[in-house]
């Protein structure tokens, strides 16, 4: 229960929302969490500040982990309904996003890019990044 006067849903303006993404056991998650050194938000009694789950990440959560890590340029290497079904299934892509992607080229995360580069390769795809 929370502390008189305590919010677990609103930290204060001082706290920091940290996201990531990694590959798990052959699966892409993500993990997000608020973290405060001022009003201690984020400590070992809030449940409510750390959220997480397999796939793509969210748009928030996706767009801090670009803030923090950046993007590199995922390029298939030859083209083909076995590359364009490894995006839809890894990020659940629309069929436009999915042949730009393998057209032009995916603006990835670092993890996005290993795991994508990981699946395109077992379908028979050669991937670069730039």
């Amino acid at each position: 229960m929370p502390e008189p006067g305590w919010t677990l849903c609103a930290p204060c303006p001082h706290c920091f929302f940290h996201a990531w993404q990694r590959i798990d056991g052959g699966g892409l998650c993500w993990e997000a969490e608020w973290e405060c050194d001022q009003c201690e938000f984020g400590g070992p009694r809030d449940a409510c500040n750390t959220d997480g789950g397999w796939g793509p990440a969210p748009h928030g959560v996706r767009a801090a982990v670009v803030a923090a890590e950046g993007t590199v340029l995922l390029r298939v290497e030859g083209s083909g309904g076995a590359a364009l079904t490894v995006f839809r299934d890894a990020l659940g892509m629309t069929i436009p996003q999915v042949l730009a992607a393998v057209r032009d080229g995916y603006r990835a995360t670092p993890v996005e890019a290993r795991y994508l580069t990981q699946r395109l390769r077992a379908a028979g795809f050669g991937a670069r990044t730039q």
